[in-house]
């Protein structure tokens, strides 16, 4: 048993104990806040304060963590032993960083919280996070640190037993568009003609005239290779579906459509199925009646969700989601670059900052998705197998979560994507190994 000395347990010390030692490092441990306990206690100690004591492992101690307000401040970043860490501690030479504080800032979005420059859609930018400006963005950083003072716990106190940690990998796919030219209704499919005759792209309105007259299949329809990719590999994705009305930015068809409708209980019977709130539903209260909608469709309740655009403000639209059910979330990413939004490949529960509680809403976060290698990075489908096998590979090493983001019009291996299906299948391959 590790015992953990700290003057005064805070509701925020109390949750990066639990995330940082008991679940990433995977040790039992008891935490106090009497100091005599502590001196008396002849087995493995941290003494977590502004305060060095002999015999234990000292990490200096942060005022962030003893705090229940959101200060408006930026934590400095330094070069170390441990690599570029946050919360620098110079009176600490083996820990230089209160590593408990960093983990938490990275963990429960506290930047997010402040004032940022936001994109053209109001989304935090990577560019704003202080992973971004250190230089570890692209690292799960939380993980690595763990890893690091697992080893120094190892070293200092060999009788510690440590929980055996495993590798994980989720598959998820949003449906943000069920068809390219199927199911849109009169004034959409006469829409689309005159747009591809205006943009004089002839070989679209001959593909949507050959789909629309049933001589090819559709390149978004790739639900088929979806299921038998999945099945082969004995593997449930979780697929999120865009249920909310046509929109600026949410286009797809109506659930009450029997195209699509028939395609999301087919794909209910192999995956395990979520809500992919509108991008509308950040401006108005559409999201219980888009779950619902759903839920009609498949006869089961929606647990789980992602944001289409990746649209989200904290607290609240994680708030939004606990009181309308939702208890797992996978939004957690960027869709322009490579990056652990959370710092961790690991998932988390959500800390409301604003209430300063832990919730119950547990967070899956992603590193990346199709998009981002393919349209922002533009990797050819050679060098995007390349950067998925390290990426993998690291997160294997991490014991971490491997979370893959695919959109089902991606996998269509025409046109834009074509090539990307094989992508798909290597990494599906790959990453359900453990």
């Amino acid at each position: 048993m590790l015992l953990v000395y700290t003057p005064v347990l805070t509701t925020r010390l109390n949750y990066i104990l639990k995330f940082f030692l008991g679940q990433l490092i995977g040790c039992d441990y008891k935490v106090t806040t009497v100091f005599s306990e502590y001196s008396d206690y002849s087995g493995p100690r941290i003494n977590y304060s502004d305060k060095n004591s002999l015999g234990s492992i000292w990490i200096s101690s942060s005022d962030i963590m003893f705090s229940d307000k959101i200060l408006q401040f930026e934590p400095e970043i330094a070069e170390t032993i441990w690599g570029k860490i946050l919360f620098p501690k110079t009176e600490n030479k083996e820990i230089p960083f209160d590593i408990f504080a960093a983990s938490f800032y990275l963990v429960s979005r506290y930047e997010e919280y402040l004032p940022f420059c936001a994109d053209l859609h109001g989304r935090f930018s990577h560019k704003s996070s202080i992973s971004f400006k250190a230089g570890f963005l692209q690292k799960p950083i939380i993980n690595i640190w763990a890893e690091q003072l697992r080893e120094k716990l190892i070293v200092n106190f060999p009788e510690l037993i440590f929980k055996k940690q495993s590798y994980n990998f989720i598959s998820t796919i949003d449906i943000d568009n069920a068809f390219a030219f199927k199911g849109k209704g009169f004034v959409r499919t006469v829409g689309g003609y005159l747009k591809s005759i205006l943009k004089g792209d002839f070989k679209e309105f001959k593909q949507r005239l050959k789909v629309l007259n049933g001589k090819i299949n559709d390149q978004y329809d790739t639900y088929n290779f979806i299921r038998e990719t999945h099945l082969r590999n004995k593997i449930s994705p979780k697929i999120f579906i865009l249920a909310g009305k046509y929109s600026k930015y949410d286009k797809n068809i109506k659930l009450i459509n029997p195209l699509f409708s028939n395609i999301i209980k087919e794909l209910s019977g192999f995956s395990e199925l979520g809500i992919h709130p509108s991008y509308l539903s950040n401006f108005k209260e559409t999201l219980n009646e888009e779950k619902k909608s759903l839920e009609k469709v498949i006869e089961k309740k929606i647990l789980i969700s992602r944001q289409h655009f990746l649209m989200m403000k904290l607290p609240e639209t994680y708030q939004k989601l606990i009181e309308n059910d939702i208890n797992i979330d996978f939004s957690m990413g960027y869709s322009e670059v490579v990056g652990y939004r959370a710092g961790t490949c690991s998932p988390f529960y959500f800390f409301d900052l604003k209430k300063n509680q832990e919730t119950e809403l547990l967070i899956y976060p992603f590193a990346w998705m199709d998009r981002t290698l393919r349209q922002h990075l533009n990797f050819t489908p050679e060098e995007a197998i390349e950067f998925i096998n390290k990426n993998i590979s690291e997160i294997k090493e991490l014991n971490g979560t491997f979370v893959s983001l695919w959109h089902n019009e991606s996998l269509g291996d025409i046109g834009y994507w074509e090539g990307w299906k094989v992508v798909f299948e290597h990494m599906i391959n790959k990453a359900s190994k453990s």
